[in-house]
């Protein structure tokens, strides 16, 4: 089964499931209007538009973009998208670190580099957006109207997202892409914010049953991560809104993280993440993406978690849409950083994912 075929099934069990609570919703909206004399001076269409638009409110609790054809609009869901450009912002889950066939102009770094014609050169751009990444097979797979652009880059934090990116030349703030003419965002971002790549590198450092008399990983972050978890909620509430005002006319698609490792993994990975350690970062990307869907639903954005579409596909499994800890990165780093980030495979899991979502669209 690929992934689009799992994400079809669960998305549309649910959908099935609640296929007699829409009607009813429908029916009770439908007699209200009766009851309340909406009938009097209006048209079957605009009778039609108004109960569809009331369903879905009522479903959506006032959060989703509701009513394809309301208010005149007659356009598929995937067709709003496709009206206009489509900008793709966000982190390095974004951009496509470790998915390889980087931009060349995002993959150099000449004060990161063996060659001495460099030295004392300070150029830098590794935002590494990459020809596999979700964002490039949305854009080939779909006929924009007004073409597409990714300004995601990696290592992002949600400043960089509306402020100069100084750590990169030549990236202004992403949302500077955006405008009127945008039909379509995708974003992922989130996790260097509250430092998930400090949390990998502690439990490797030190993990539940590592060094005695020190804390491990979970003790250092566990605390951490309960305070900026609801901090980071209420600003990505804010960014959404405000990406809303950049681009009034788009569909925002947040992308969540897909968890790194197997549900029952092995003891020692590498040598280096105990079991427990490997579970319990699961677990708190769980909870990151919990934050990001309690978000866009506030925000009354789209979301699309991963999660289920990658099991049996992380680290340790037969069929990996992760990359493992690579030694040997580009230029002085001793690890690659697209180390723990979705490979070529993933991105293609979770563009099938957003392309359901494009068209047939279901809200947080």
């Amino acid at each position: 089964m690929n992934a689009r075929s799992g994400a079809t099934a669960g998305g549309r069990s649910s959908l099935e499931r609640g296929a007699s609570a829409l009607e009813y919703v429908g029916l009770i909206v439908l007699a209200a209007m009766v009851v309340t004399g909406v009938f009097v001076a209006v048209s079957d269409s605009q009778v039609s538009q108004r109960v569809e638009a009331a369903v879905c409110t009522i479903v959506t609790a006032g959060q989703g973009e509701c009513a394809s054809g309301f208010g005149g609009d007659t356009r598929t869901p995937l067709e709003r998208a496709t009206a206009g450009r489509y900008v793709a912002l966000g982190d390095s889950y974004s951009s496509g670190e470790g998915a390889g066939d980087y931009d060349s102009d995002t993959d150099y770094d000449h004060g990161d580099d063996w060659d001495w014609d460099n030295w004392g050169d300070d150029e830098r751009n590794r935002c590494h957006r990459s020809d596999n990444a979700y964002s490039r097979i949305i854009a080939r797979d779909n006929d924009f109207a007004g073409g597409s652009e990714s300004v995601a880059c990696s290592g992002a934090e949600q400043p960089d997202v509306e402020e100069p990116n100084g750590s990169n030349d030549h990236e202004p703030a992403q949302t500077d892409a955006l405008d009127e003419d945008t039909s379509l965002v995708t974003m992922s971002i989130g996790g260097n914010d509250i430092g998930f790549a400090d949390v990998v590198k502690d439990c490797i450092v030190n993990g539940e049953r590592g060094v005695p008399f020190a804390d491990s990983c979970q003790e250092k972050h566990d605390k951490r991560l309960q305070k900026d978890l609801p901090a980071l909620k209420k600003k990505l509430v804010e960014q959404y809104r405000d990406i809303r005002k950049k681009a009034p006319n788009a569909r925002i698609v947040i992308v969540g993280y897909p968890q790194l490792f197997e549900e029952n993994p092995s003891d020692n990975y590498k040598n280096l993440l105990f079991k427990e350690d490997q579970e319990w970062m699961n677990g708190k990307a769980t909870e990151l993406n919990s934050v990001i869907r309690e978000a866009a639903k506030e925000a009354g954005v789209e979301f699309v978690d991963p999660t289920e579409a990658f099991k049996g596909h992380g680290i340790g499994s037969d069929d990996p849409w992760i990359n493992d800890l690579n030694f040997g990165g580009p230029g002085l780093s001793v690890t690659d950083p697209g180390s723990f980030h979705p490979n070529a495979a993933g991105h293609a899991a979770e563009a099938d994912l957003i392309q359901q979502q494009l068209e047939d669209p279901v809200y947080p």
